[in-house]
């Protein structure tokens, strides 16, 4: 392949300022701050990739098809399922540019659609583009998404690029690429969710608010929107950060828009970086954001330099909690893209919950955890290995066994009556409601025997 230059801005202080350069090859790729950036005082690339500490120093990840983790996570899947992927690519076929295959329709996809998504990172193929974008705050006017969505999503894809003229046949009542829940970055009114969108803000407005348009796919997942929608109450209501969301429905589909929180009140965007993208930055044996163990965040809340969280007792206490919920809700997919750290070094904590959906009611993902944690199952002569794993990984994060305890006593009392919120959801056909209430009694039981 040819070697690939990219050029990296941000508008985290409010204008948009370029961060560095990103040079690909095909045996590594390169990325450098521009002395101007490092003296702005802005949130770098990552957290653990700090303007101060790497302000003469190449940052290289040695690795041939691959790029730093950090932009990875702007690239939808080479999933065969992915809905983002299938429609981006076929925006850059529209745009006349071929994308290839591989690494070089991830190369593609970066220069194109890396920008504008969540978290503060913006990638552009060069300087001129990247201004020419910032030109235009335009979000254009609201616009009713209807039965049939092909107009809403070929506005939404030109927000990516001014020039486009991006022609989507109409998906019909149900979009015909199969696999991942399809979410969209889009605005609806301030009041909340009226059937109409718009391009996603890039001013702070009054008049609308960002979301994340989550789209059921209910032959595959029947009731999906309304489990996520009970996982985030019952998340608010045990002291988590949430997210606002509205029920929605999209060319007969349910679907969840559910409130961005990766802005600021002024609309500008905030650092936002899954704990894969921080652990997989600084150990080679993280490729997917499945591998290694919950208890390794442990070691991303005690870095010293640099510092990213200032209260690590609170964080510590915020992840196992998270453990906990996902174990007695039934929410096998806590993988590492799915637990970020929001905020700038030595500011940051962990975001506001988000995709906390009780996935183990569909049998095709009915798993304990989808990251091991507390070396669960590796010692066979233990009488019940989730309890044994639940107290190896307190001790493993930092926390006491009566931390333990107390965490778990309180979250027995918040999911008290989960069971038979879920047995209420008349969306959710009732072999998967029994399979989650069966799921939810057993988590109960096993976890009794850690309270104090």
């Amino acid at each position: 392949m040819q070697d690939v230059q990219f050029s990296i801005w941000t508008r985290a202080g409010g204008q948009a300022v370029k961060m560095g350069s990103l040079y690909v090859t095909d045996t590594e790729a390169r990325f450098s701050y521009t002395a101007d950036f490092v003296d702005s005082g802005l949130p770098g690339l990552s957290l653990v990739y700090s303007p101060q500490l790497f302000a003469e120093t190449t940052i290289v990840h040695h690795q041939s098809g691959s790029l730093h983790p950090r932009f990875r996570a702007l690239i939808p899947p080479a999933d065969e399922q992915n809905f983002q992927r299938k429609l981006m690519l076929a925006f850059l076929r529209e745009k006349g540019v071929e994308p290839g295959s591989g690494f070089a329709a991830d190369l593609a996809l970066l220069a194109h659609t890396g920008h504008g998504g969540i978290g503060h990172v913006d990638v552009f193929p060069d300087d001129d583009a990247a201004q020419r974008w910032y030109t235009s705050d335009d979000s254009g006017p609201l616009v009713p998404i209807g039965d049939r969505f092909g107009f809403s999503l070929k506005d939404m894809i030109s927000w990516l690029d001014a020039d486009a003229r991006f022609i989507l046949e109409s998906l019909g009542p149900t979009p015909s690429v199969g696999g991942a829940i399809p979410k969209l970055l889009v605005a609806i009114p301030a009041e909340g969710w009226d059937g109409r969108i718009s391009l996603p803000n890039r001013i702070a407005r009054d008049d609308r608010i960002d979301v994340v348009l989550k789209i059921e796919r209910t032959q595959a997942y029947p009731g999906l929107a309304a489990l996520e929608a009970l996982a985030l109450d019952l998340h608010r209501e045990a002291g988590f950060k949430t997210p606002r969301y509205w029920f929605a429905e999209v060319g007969g589909l349910p679907a969840l828009a559910v409130e961005r929180f990766d802005r600021s009140d002024d609309g500008n965007p905030l650092p936002m970086e899954s704990l894969y993208s921080l652990l997989a930055s600084g150990a080679r044996d993280i490729v997917r954001h499945t591998d290694g163990s919950l208890d390794r965040i442990g070691k991303v809340i005690d870095l010293a330099e640099p510092l990213l969280m200032a209260d690590k007792k609170t964080a510590r206490i915020h992840l196992l909690e998270r453990l906990l919920l996902a174990l007695l809700t039934g929410n096998g997919d806590m993988h590492l893209e799915n637990l970020s750290l929001i905020g700038a070094e030595g500011k940051a904590q962990f975001s506001p919950v988000y995709d906390p959906t009780p996935m183990r009611a569909y049998s095709m993902h009915n798993m304990l955890c989808a990251v091991t944690f507390g070396e669960y199952g590796e010692h066979p002569d233990e009488d019940d290995p989730l309890q044994a794993a639940c107290i190896q990984f307190a001790h493993n994060i930092g926390l006491r066994r009566a931390d333990l305890g107390r965490c778990v006593e309180r979250l027995l009392e918040v999911t008290a009556g989960y069971g038979e919120r879920v047995g209420a959801l008349d969306t959710l056909p009732g072999e998967n409601r029994e399979r989650l209430e069966g799921i939810h009694r057993d988590m109960r039981q096993r976890l009794r025997g850690l309270q104090l």
